[in-house]
């Protein structure tokens, strides 16, 4: 059975009461005459609605809506599974990067010991006192801390939601 398009349909006017409409007529009895026999075809029109739109039964209707509630259900579902594959990857992905920044300051820091130990050993082997080499790395190490300090103390200024709240204030307000 085919069901017919209401939404391109070209509605008439019913003749008895102009403020409800009519099926269309090519769609509701193909066998109708044209639009000039309209008071002829009228009761025909009625029957042949009333045959080509069959009236559901309660069961029809209510396993219908069923059928629907499933659909959402799934769907539901469906949107729930995704949602929580995705904060599964979210979760992942933050523990993999603090993984990958602890490994980071791990290999930075050996790093950064071996690189004090060859300036040391350089040093040392210039002919600088023993005295003197620790010095030197801590006034070498003590610059590059003082560098990283103030790097964070300029990048803290901009940590902050006042910005952010003014910008939106301009934008909405």
């Amino acid at each position: 059975m085919e069901a017919p398009d209401f939404r391109a349909a070209r509605y008439k006017l019913c003749d008895e009461n102009p403020f409800r409409l009519t099926p269309p007529s090519a769609r509701a009895n193909p066998h109708a005459p044209p639009n000039g026999d309209r008071k002829q075809s009228s009761s025909s029109d009625q029957q042949s609605t009333q045959q080509n739109y069959p009236d559901p039964s309660f069961s029809d209707i209510f396993t219908a809506f069923k059928d629907a509630f499933d659909q959402r259900k799934a769907q539901s579902f469906a949107f729930l599974e995704l949602t929580n594959s995705e904060l599964m990857l979210i979760k992942k992905s933050f523990f993999v990067t603090i993984f990958a920044c602890l490994a980071a300051f791990a290999v930075g820091t050996v790093c950064w010991l071996i690189l004090n130990i060859a300036i040391g050993a350089i040093l040392h082997n210039v002919g600088v006192h023993y005295v003197v080499v620790p010095i030197v790395l801590l006034v070498l190490n003590s610059i590059v801390a003082f560098g990283f300090f103030k790097l964070a103390q300029n990048a803290f200024n901009y940590l902050s939601f006042s910005r952010l709240i003014q910008t939106w204030r301009r934008v909405f307000g």
